[in-house]
């Protein structure tokens, strides 16, 4: 099998090619982190508060006991989002003009999905709460309401979150996934790493849609650590490609040198 050789001139041939190298390792090392971290906060929670059995009035109790676990879980799923945004916007930063029109959209899409991630976990993190403390404090006919309330928040943040938010990152992920394999920026096989990630998203969006909650909690907790390992994988590769590219550069500079001494050497 003929060795891949990779083809970096769209990296090497930009403005600032260092600058770019930096942009696309520390965005890897923030999307790693950030769905790591996502990822062990959010099973820590549901373990905490045993959401085997789910039901709303549970969530209910669960958040005015460990508010700020709640709010930390919040965030973490924000700052997770936010990374797989930048995480795609890395990807566009390291392939060929001729991709420029999928990968446009794929970023449009990523922005959408980002945006419908936030509206929901920040009305969880906000409202949601502030309902449920309210509950807790009121053990009547109106708390009741106060968790018919906090139940339509439930669903809206997870048709959001679950349903929409995976689907438009997940067809994201798919278009990025036909760039790299098409690319000869890098090799082939981090097409394959990228697949089965934004296909788990995928899935997420359809369990949702057909009403199995708990595969696609587990569907969406299996991708967001997916993604931690495949923005670590990512950042290596890109980052060993960079670097050959460099040597190769230098040794061509070397030669050069050399070639000129010689050259004068000789008319001497």
């Amino acid at each position: 099998m003929a060795e891949f050789i990779p083809d970096t001139t769209a990296l090497v041939s930009a403005p600032s090619p260092m600058r770019r190298h930096r942009f696309v390792q520390i965005t890897c090392l923030f999307a790693t982190i950030a769905h790591t971290v996502a990822t062990l906060v959010c099973v820590y929670a549901f373990r905490e508060g045993n959401f085997s059995d789910f039901t709303p009035a549970r969530l209910m109790e669960f958040v005015p006991r460990h508010l700020v676990l709640w709010r930390c879980c919040c965030l973490s799923a924000i700052l997770a989002s936010v990374s797989s945004l930048v995480f795609i916007l890395a990807m566009r930063e390291i392939l060929e003009e001729k991709f420029r029109f999928i990968i446009g959209v794929a970023v449009c899409l990523a922005v959408l999905a980002c945006s419908q991630d936030l509206a929901a976990v920040s009305r969880m993190m906000v409202l949601f709460s502030d309902i449920a403390l309210q509950g807790n404090a009121i053990c009547t006919y109106t708390g009741n309401e106060l968790v018919q309330i906090g139940w339509t928040l439930i669903n809206q943040s997870i048709t959001e979150t679950f349903m929409v938010s995976s689907f438009l990152y997940g067809t994201a992920g798919l278009a990025i996934c036909y760039c790299l394999s098409r690319t000869r920026v890098l090799p082939r096989s981090l097409a394959w790493a990228h697949l089965p990630v934004w296909l788990c998203m995928l899935s997420t969006a359809i369990a949702t849609f057909a009403g199995f909650l708990p595969a696609a909690m587990s569907l969406m907790f299996a991708g967001n650590l997916g993604l931690s390992f495949l923005a670590a994988f990512s950042g290596v590769s890109i980052d060993s490609v960079l670097v050959q590219k460099k040597d190769i550069k230098a040794e061509a500079a070397t030669e050069s040198v050399d070639t000129a001494d010689t050259a004068d050497k000789s008319a001497i």
